[in-house]
């Protein structure tokens, strides 16, 4: 994508410029006078945690480049060597990642001639680090595993919520899980077969629905599948939501109004993102909390509107919004993740799904009936047989051992890949009896077969 002088007058998103504004020295904005591009600042927050100066800017801004060619020269200079390692600093010592609200205690650091060690040992020493270390101990003692590392969004809850390690003990002891699923609103009849709207079509070996090849915008359709969501006890479905098709945001219109006065809660998840700058990302996630945020079925975190990006990235946190990034990777940990080039995992973000034993993400642990992407074509295709549903209880039994905040099946009705619950000719609905049985267990806070 190529970037001329003659439009770098643009108009950022709030939230690029609440953190241009707030996170930069006041006589530095006042003074700055040359306009970045949206795509500049993008850059720039998105890999050093500050806006661009006036000299990048006339550097970058007045000759053709590439988003991806800028972020690489970024990342090459030693002041984004220095701050990538003070980030891990961040999440290492304090289980927090400061690009999320702390752009200006991060650079304080970045900027003084303070090594990376002493900077360590300093935040090591701090009153945050004692709290954090006493609030890992409590969870290690009632889970039976330090969540450092892997599950540092639930520690940091605990942190911020100002009770006592002993509370918190008792609190996770009595914590019940909520349990949720991936729930697809793109399928439409076709005149060849059974798709998602001409992007795709179902393989002509795909398991037929109870429901026959429906349409996810027939009102009968959604009201069959919320009965049936209900029926297998899960509290709220993920409603998978393809942004720009202006059909899909209105079946999911449909879908939360034929939710009222019903106990199922719903979260949208915002899909077709991936290359997405933030400052577009931002406006999505922003337009998606004011359509649904509000709805009386739709499902909040901390009391504020959850909303799930899909394989899209976005550092720095929305005003209001409990914003998580959900992906799929083939290791979730420090130094295994491959979702993004530091290779960490973030408090933000959720797993999508994992072969067995699945492991708890910040607070997140997901079960899969089985997966198999042979069919379709890909590069590198990956097959997890359903084993006649054996997959399907060795994930949940390990689910329920861990103990999460959350569980969250992939999928319901994702007959691409062949990870759907819903009943079909092939099963009847026999996962929707096992997913009640399972719900169950995780609802009495206990583990169990079915």
């Amino acid at each position: 994508m190529l970037k001329r002088f003659a439009s770098i007058a643009v108009v950022l998103t709030s939230a690029i410029v609440f953190l241009v504004t707030q996170q930069s020295p006041p006589d530095t904005v006042r003074r700055r006078s040359v306009p970045p591009s949206a795509e500049l600042v993008d850059a720039y927050m998105a890999q050093l945690c500050r806006p661009p100066s006036d000299e990048e800017t006339l550097f970058w801004d007045t000759k053709p480049y590439s988003v991806p060619q800028l972020v690489g020269e970024i990342r090459t200079t030693a002041e984004s060597v220095r701050l990538r390692a003070v980030r891990r600093v961040y999440l290492d010592v304090l289980l927090r990642d400061p690009f999320e609200g702390d752009c200006e205690g991060l650079r304080r650091w970045v900027d003084r001639p303070v090594p990376v060690n002493e900077i360590r040992r300093r935040l090591g020493s701090s009153p945050e680090a004692r709290r954090v270390g006493e609030i890992r101990r409590a969870l290690a003692d009632v889970e039976g595993r330090d969540p450092a590392g892997w599950d540092n969004g639930s520690v940091r809850r605990w942190v911020e919520s100002g009770l006592s390690p002993a509370e918190i003990g008792t609190r996770v002891d009595e914590r019940r899980p909520l349990v949720g699923v991936h729930y697809f609103t793109w399928y439409e009849r076709e005149r060849v077969r059974w798709g998602n709207g001409g992007t795709s079509l179902v393989p002509d070996d795909t398991q037929k629905p109870e429901l026959g090849w429906y349409d996810s915008s027939d009102v009968a359709t959604i009201d069959r599948h919320i009965e049936q969501l209900e029926a297998a006890g899960f509290d709220f479905v993920i409603l998978q939501m393809w942004v720009l098709k202006p059909h899909i945001w209105e079946t999911t219109h449909r879908f939360f109004d034929r939710l009222k006065g019903r106990r199922l809660k719903a979260v949208v998840m915002v899909d077709g993102l991936y290359e997405a700058l933030p400052s577009e990302v931002t406006r999505w996630v922003r337009r998606a909390e004011a359509e649904f945020g509000d709805l009386p079925n739709y499902l909040l975190l901390k009391g504020q509107p959850v909303v799930l990006l899909y394989s899209a990235r976005l550092d720095f946190p929305v005003a209001g919004i409990q914003v998580r990034n959900v992906y799929w990777a083939a290791r979730y940990g420090q130094g295994d993740n491959r979702f993004n080039a530091d290779a960490l995992v973030y408090p933000h973000d959720w797993p999508f799904w994992s072969p067995t034993p699945q492991p708890v993400v910040n607070g997140v642990v997901p079960v899969l009936p089985g997966y198999t992407d042979a069919h379709l074509g890909r590069r590198e295709s990956m097959e997890y047989p359903r084993n006649n549903g054996q997959m399907y209880h060795e994930q949940w039994q390990r689910a329920l051992a861990l103990r999460p905040e959350f569980i969250i099946v992939y999928s319901w009705n994702e007959h691409f890949e062949r990870t759907a619950i819903e009943p079909t000719a092939a099963w009847g609905d026999q996962y929707v009896k096992w997913t009640a049985c399972y719900v169950a267990h995780a609802h009495a806070g206990r583990e169990g077969t079915c």
